[in-house]
């Protein structure tokens, strides 16, 4: 992997609850590997609680082989919210507030072939067995393709890079001491928030 390619705003009901209007192409932003971190049952993980509210942004994740997806997961793209506003407040980039240890959290990838409706089938974010976010890829603005079409005009594609898909709406905050479901298709995988 050479980057985590992610899209912002691509689910209209999120950009509106984030009070931004629509895009009309795909926003793409990058985070580093170092900010991957691929998800086990059960496994607790570590955030930084003190540098404010960090939000959960549930999407689809996609692995990269020659431009095509050869596999997809689901995934956690994580935000430092207090700081992210701040730093869109004052014009400057936001880049500290989306790229931090455990921001880029995947549970295990499936092969594309083993999930054959993947592009349809309705995802799912809980934490502490509440339904916090659910949609599929079918409500996106931006299709996969459309998306990863988009981002090789943009950046030299890698092999193994990631692409994160965009969260839809029901973004909040994460605590110490919960736990955090992700379900889609043959995923379902809980894993802990430690202090």
């Amino acid at each position: 992997m050479d980057k985590i390619i992610c899209l912002g705003k691509n689910y209209a009901a999120h950009a509106q609850e984030m009070k931004e209007a629509l895009p009309e192409k795909p926003v793409l932003f990058l985070k580093p590997p170092s900010c991957f971190t691929e998800l086990k049952e059960n496994v607790g993980i570590t955030l930084p609680w003190g540098r404010g509210a960090i939000h959960h942004e549930c999407e689809v994740v996609l692995k990269l082989y020659k431009k095509n997806v050869i596999a997809v997961s689901l995934g956690l793209d994580l935000t430092l919210r207090d700081l992210q506003k701040q730093l869109k407040e004052k014009g400057h980039p936001w880049e500290i507030s989306k790229c931090f240890k455990h921001s880029a959290l995947v549970a295990p990838f499936v092969a594309q072939r083993d999930f054959a409706d993947w592009r349809t089938a309705t995802f799912r974010l809980k934490v502490n067995g509440e339904v916090r976010q659910e949609a599929s890829l079918k409500d996106a603005l931006f299709s996969p393709d459309a998306a990863i079409h988009h981002a090789n005009d943009h950046f030299p594609m890698n092999d193994g890079d990631l692409v994160f898909t965009g969260t839809p709406q029901g973004v909040g905050p994460l605590n110490p001491g919960d736990n955090v479901t992700l379900e889609w298709g043959p995923i379902n995988l809980t894993f802990r928030l430690l202090a």
